[in-house]
């Protein structure tokens, strides 16, 4: 459903966009509030602010800088997307604000707002939690389906999530799904063949180490286009390039020292 009208302020170095239905004042305190930290790394930190989920860019200013500067509409895109799936009744984080930090036309610095999700888990755990041992094959399968309805769901809206992991998915009760970590979704990007295969390895590693391919291929079939040519010379190339992905994500952390 659609949200409250979005309001433009510039206040100082701050430039900040947000939903009518709270203050440029607010936003600031929000900003200045410690929070607690959900998830950082070395590009950027998210931390949870009462109600409110506050991502912000980081790293030395120069690099920050240029990054901003040049690719300004890739640290747009999280704004974006949550405004775009809130206008098309997609579940996910709703909108607040998006702020940059900036002066004359250079940006060094991003944070974008939306509202927490509350008693949700990942479809992983979820599935490990409830599903995993004491499920029956069919209400297994059930699960899976009804995601794969809902991430087709997020796809007709003109939406591909890059980084559609089963991480990035949340439910609290195994029917509705939200989706979060919107940075990586792309608007009004074809749906083709590389795209849906990006995808379907995303999934299909998510669960492979839980479910059996009885389980795993009617959803990757689901998930699938109709009429997009042969499904088990699909099915093969999904799990090719799973096993790379894989290969590739035990060697960084042998690197790490996981």
């Amino acid at each position: 459903m659609p949200y409250a009208e979005i309001v433009t302020e510039p206040s100082g170095v701050l430039r900040i966009v947000h939903n009518a239905d709270i203050s440029a004042n607010e936003i600031r305190e929000l900003l200045e509030q410690p929070g607690a930290s959900l998830k950082r790394n070395r590009k950027s930190h998210t931390r949870r602010a009462g109600e409110y989920v506050v991502k912000s860019s980081e790293g030395p200013l120069p690099i920050e800088l240029i990054r901003h500067s040049l690719d300004r509409g890739r640290y747009r895109r999280g704004w974006k997307a949550a405004n775009h799936f809130a206008l098309h009744g997609v579940f996910a984080p709703r909108p607040v604000a998006h702020i940059e930090w900036s002066f004359a036309g250079l940006i060094w610095g991003h944070a974008t707002i939306t509202t927490f999700i509350e008693g949700c888990e990942d479809v992983e755990h979820f599935y490990d939690r409830h599903l995993r041992e004491s499920a029956e094959p069919f209400v297994q399968a059930a699960y899976l389906n009804r995601l794969a309805v809902a991430v087709n769901a997020v796809i007709a809206t003109g939406a591909i999530h890059t980084d559609l992991a089963g991480k990035n998915i949340l439910t609290r009760d195994g029917n509705t799904f939200y989706f979060i970590d919107l940075d990586g979704v792309l608007l009004d990007c074809p749906f083709d063949e590389s795209r849906q295969l990006q995808l379907h390895v995303q999934l299909y590693d998510s669960f492979i180490d839980r479910c059996n391919d009885d389980l795993l291929v009617p959803f990757i079939a689901a998930l699938r286009p109709r009429n997009h040519g042969d499904f088990d010379s699909w099915m093969v190339r999904v799990k090719a390039a799973q096993a790379l992905r894989r290969a590739r994500t035990v060697a960084a952390w042998k690197r790490e020292g996981k």
